[in-house]
Parts: structure tokens; sequence; C-alpha cells
């Protein structure tokens, strides 16, 4: 069995493919794979983001790591309740005339993404971690050609209370240095963007240590610019920060068992859809018919309301709502309201699609499935540090009371679900999405796809998709005509996407193992960089 890495970004991918072959394991390979993503994939991800990590090594060790994103601690709970103007229609930020949640230091959290990797590395890693940076801090130096994807978000036009792209990356001049031309205009695909303060950071978190981000001198670069320009975050929030460990939690479908995590992520959101989908016979129907459809539709519509209704910070909100949604009696519950024709709820929030996903698996059986993110982006770069922040206040609740609401050093919410599956004890799947709102989606048809419908990897991942939530059901052009038109009659709002590939649908990420160890990868096709690389020998 070769190894195996799939991830948006083929230089990333083949970038971790290169540590395996150079002896390193899957769990090397992932965190090499996830820096070069944070140079490549500068507005998706980096070292002022997110993660969530889901680990099973050869010896039956399984954890999540969790660096998620915190509110600083100068966060208070009705500090913008007076201002907020509501909930974006599709990134269900929230909505300030002056955009303070969306850019801008005011819209920084806390970033969790080096303590969670470095937590990854000190448990599983075989490899110095300062090599594992190399490949980053390389392409960082050299530069790397602007992808269609990284452009297309800096021409993201502006929408109500919402910047336009070049607006967001132009919150500091820093940023826009970097990313734009001189006189301020979006650079053509292909230019080459060096960033050589992010080598600078990089190799300062190679030499040091990641200890250095959270007490030693890069924290204070960090705090020193952040607290002069008004962010919520403070040195004391840097420097008791911890990453957050624990088993995933577990469901079973058609014969697999499933793990994925928890909260803050949107794990059991997994695990209730596949609960409620179980015992409907999926896989009885044509795939991407009326009959496939009218069980799929609505159960995505329902678990994205449970959502909003029970998904929090378990350390504010307790785990009541975490054995609601994971419950065997929910699912009937939701299971009895497909089967009678029900039609989604109220509408949920929705995150912006700006996150990555890797999957890496090795000859001797681990497996690392990561998402990380910046949530979208901030467009603020420290002055000789060279990487994006996060733009994680974006996603709380302006209105005091609300499982979401602010709250000093309260942890955000996030959609990232990596997970990985088991048949017969042995590992079956790795996968995962960026994607927002989208990704619960991508991760049901994604898996139900090789389970039920016996789908290879790149089949699995490529398929026609739907997205589903409230009453809407978002459909690619590659659905049939009278598909969408009996959904409709079902009392569905169908939306057909002039694409036949969404661009605001997750892009799946997908490792098949089969009894013989064959690794089959799929990368999803829905942005212009995916990427599979095999690891030789």
């Amino acid at each position: 069995m070769n190894g195996i890495v799939v991830c948006e970004g083929p230089r990333a991918a083949e970038d971790g493919a290169r540590v395996m072959e150079a002896g390193g394991n899957a769990f090397d390979a992932a965190i090499a794979t996830s820096f070069v993503q944070m140079v490549i994939l500068p507005f998706s991800c980096g070292v002022g983001g997110m993660v969530s990590a889901h680990l099973y090594s050869a010896t039956g060790d399984h954890s999540i790591i969790d660096g998620c994103l915190r509110a600083g601690s100068k966060v208070t709970a009705d500090m913008w309740a007076a201002d907020c103007k509501g909930e974006a229609d599709f990134s269900g930020a929230s909505l300030f005339e002056d955009y303070r949640s969306t850019m801008g230091y005011t819209s920084i959290c806390t970033p969790g993404t080096v303590a969670g990797l470095a937590e990854c590395h000190k448990r599983y890693g075989s490899m110095p971690w300062s090599e594992l940076l190399q490949p980053a801090i390389r392409i960082a130096k050299e530069g790397f050609p602007l992808t269609r994807s990284n452009r297309d978000l800096l021409l993201t036009p502006a929408a109500a209370c919402q910047p336009a792209g070049v607006e967001r990356v132009s919150a500091t001049r820093k940023s826009a240095r970097i990313y734009l031309r001189p006189d301020g205009s979006v650079p053509d695909e292909g230019t080459i963007i060096r960033n050589p303060d992010y080598a600078d950071t990089l190799t300062q978190l190679a030499d040091k240590g990641p200890g250095d981000f959270y007490q030693g001198a890069l924290a204070a670069a960090i705090a020193t610019d952040l607290q002069k320009n008004n962010s919520f975050v403070t040195r004391r929030d840097l420097s008791d920060y911890r990453s957050n460990s624990y088993r995933p939690y577990k469901t079973s479908y058609h014969g697999y068992d499933v793990y994925t995590n928890g909260p803050p992520g949107a794990g059991p959101l997994l695990i209730e859809a596949l609960n409620v989908l179980d015992g409907l016979g999926l896989g009885a129907s044509a795939h991407g018919g009326v009959d496939y459809l009218k069980f799929l539709a609505p159960t995505l519509q329902l678990v994205n309301q449970d959502r909003r209704d029970f998904l929090g910070d378990p350390e504010v909100i307790g785990t009541a709502s975490i054995e609601t949604l994971t419950s065997k009696r929910r699912a009937e519950e939701l299971r009895r309201a497909v089967l009678s024709g029900a039609v989604g709820g109220k509408a949920p929030p929705h995150e912006g699609p700006d996150t990555t996903h890797l999957v890496a698996v090795d000859a001797r059986g681990n497996m690392a499935s990561i998402t990380h993110s910046n949530g979208d982006y901030s467009g603020v770069v420290t002055p000789g540090m060279g990487f994006q922040y996060n733009n994680g206040m974006n996603r709380f609740d302006p209105r005091p009371g609300r499982a979401s609401s602010l709250a000093p050093r309260k942890a955000r919410l996030h959609l990232m679900m990596p997970s990985i599956a088991f048949r017969d004890g042995a590992p079956a799947l790795a996968f995962g999405a960026p994607g927002g709102n989208a990704i619960l989606a991508a991760m049901v048809q994604s898996f139900t796809n090789v389970v039920d419908f016996g789908m290879t990897a790149t089949e699995a991942v490529s398929a026609p998709r739907i997205h589903a939530e409230e009453s809407t059901v978002w459909c690619e052009s590659r659905t049939r005509a009278h598909v969408a038109t009996a959904l409709r009659d079902a009392g569905h709002n169908v939306i057909r996407d002039p694409n036949s590939h969404g661009w605001f649908f997750a892009r799946a990420q997908l490792v098949t193992i089969a009894p013989d160890g064959k690794l089959d990868g799929g990368s999803d096709p829905r942005r212009s960089d995916s990427g599979v690389s095999v690891a030789r020998g």
C-alpha cells in the first residue's frame, strides 16, 4: 500500500507525499501539507485561523484535536446589539454598515491553528517540526502563481453591508501590498505572489517552535499590533490559549462505523443526518432521481434547522444538545417528518466557503483528516508577519441570550466535520470538506455515494449534488429538469445553479481504503485547484 494525500492545492498534496517518501508518516505529511496550504490558499487558511484534526494511528489510537477560534477577552455580550443590521443571506455573517465583524481588527478571534497542529505533532509526529515547515517557507519566499480560485475571491462583489473582495483584502496596507497591484487592481491569474514576511514568520515558528506564536516574540508582535488597533484579543488571550483533545463521536450506517468531531464543530450534524437516512433505503433509489431526493433534501433541511436550535459551545450551554442531536430518538422524529413530506424549517445561519481540507494516509495505516480555516479572512496583516488573520467574530450572534451570543473567550462555532469510517473494525474511508453551510450536504452525499452506490472516490466527490436548508434546495445544472419540477411540486423552493459544478458547493476530499489496503483518492473538481498525490515506495 502506497501513501496518498488528497487536498485542495496540488502543490500541497505533492509536498505532503514527498514527506512520506522521505520517511515521514501520514501525520507529518498532513502537517506539512497544511502549512503549504496556508501559503498558497492564504484567504482560506493560515496560522491566524482554526483547525479541527481527526487522527487515527496504526496502533489504534483515535482522537480529535481542535484548535478553535475564541472571542477575545475584551468582548462583551451586548456591545454590538444595537448596531447589527441582520445576517447576510448566504454567508450568515452578522451585518454592520462599518463591516466591524467581517473585516479589520475588530473581526479577529484568538487563533488556534498553530496550537492544534502542534498538538498533532507532539502526539503523532515522527519528523522534526522544523523540517515539516520547510516546504511552506520555500514557497512563501519563491512565490506561487495566483490561482483562479484565489483571484475569484479577490473579485467577489460587494453586497449589503458586506465588502467586496478588493475592499476586504485592503483592510490593511500590508495585506493589499501582497495581493494587489500598486494601483489597487487584482493581478492576472498566474501572477507570482511572493510573501517573504510570511516566510520569516514560518521560519521563526520552525526555529523557535509553535509556542513562540502564543508566548514568545511572535506573540509579542501580534499582541502589540492587535492592541494598537483596538482588537478584542489580548496578549493574555494568546498566552492562555490551549487546544482541545477528545475521543471522536460515533454512529453506525449500513455496516460502517462513522467517527467525527464534536462542538464547536458540526460532527453531530453528520451523525444526525446519517441516523435519519439509515432505514430510508437511500441506495434502493436511482442516484439523483426523485425518490432519492425526496428523502435527502428534507433530511438536510431538518438537520440544518437543528443546528440552529441545538448546536453550541459545550463549555457554555452544556452537552445535552449533543446528546439530542446524536440520539436515535431524535433521528426517528425527523425520519417520520421526512416520510410525511415535511419541507424544511426556519433559515439557519450560513458560513462562507473559504476553508480547506486534506486527507493523508500512509502505508502503515496512519490516517489524518484535517479541516482548517480563516473563517473567511479579515484583511488584516500585521507589518512584518505576512499572514491573514481570521474574521471569526462574524459568526457570533450580536444579540445577547442566544446559543451563539458574544462572550469573552467563547468558542466560535464552525461547520467543519473531518471524519473517518470503519468497516469490520478496519479503516475504510477518510473524508472531509471545506464549504461552510454546504459541508454537511457534501459529507453526507460523498459518503453515501461510496457506501450505498458503490462509487469510486473520484466519482463520489464529483457526482451531481444538492444543498438544502430552510425550504430551499440548491441543485447543480446536472440535476434533471423533471427532478427539479418534482421537488417544486412537493413544496420545495428549487434553485438550479447555472454551472455543472456549483462554486458555492463544498469541495469534498475523500480517500477509500479497500480490504487489501489499496488506496483510492478523490479531490472535488468544484474549484480549479483539486489535488491528489501518491507517495511511492
